[in-house]
């Protein structure tokens, strides 16, 4: 945990220095991001039945007629590996982001730093997906495309850094209070 504290304010120092959106537009997002990270994971969910059903479908062509060319068979292989690597960066996206509905909508930083784990995943994926593209083209697609999703959902995601404060829980406590120190 001390590793992602550091890694979050050294990330912050990056973002701190671009312009902010309006406070209102921070507000509102700070406030709403919560059910912004429950359509993320139903989203994430049905991709990841579609990529389940796209292995089985993968799965089933071993051993019939149309599997027999040494390459067919590798290519499909390759396409059930990239799959399975895809699936397990999905899964865990989609718990992290599971994880962290609750704690958003009380307002902790516990959720943020869900959602900021959530970020450093998707972006080790981003670099991962582009290596196993196994295409100079795809590589450098995967790369540039994935560099922009990432800069403009970790500009959103600090822009609303300061809204999620440590806070303490007590049974029956819909929003949480300050610990102050």
């Amino acid at each position: 945990m001390d590793f992602l504290s550091k890694l979050e304010n050294t990330i912050f120092e990056w973002f701190k220095s671009l312009p902010d959106l309006p406070a209102g537009g921070r507000k509102w997002l700070g406030d709403n991001i919560w059910w912004i990270a429950l359509i993320g994971a139903i989203l994430t969910a049905l991709g990841v039945l579609g990529t389940l059903t796209a292995l089985a479908s993968l799965v089933s062509l071993f051993g019939t007629v149309a599997a027999t060319y040494y390459a067919t068979s590798s290519v499909t292989t390759w396409a059930i590996v990239t799959g399975v690597v895809g699936l397990v960066f999905s899964i865990l996206e989609l718990l992290l982001l599971a994880f962290a509905i609750k704690p958003l909508k009380e307002k902790q930083k516990k959720g943020w730093v869900l959602l900021f784990a959530t970020w450093l995943l998707g972006g080790f994926a981003v670099i991962v997906n582009a290596i196993l593209s196994l295409s100079i083209i795809g590589f450098i697609f995967g790369v540039l495309f994935g560099a922009i999703w990432v800069a403009i959902s970790g500009y959103f995601l600090f822009e609303i850094h300061g809204q999620f404060a440590h806070v303490q829980r007590s049974a029956g406590v819909k929003k949480g209070v300050k610990v102050t120190k």
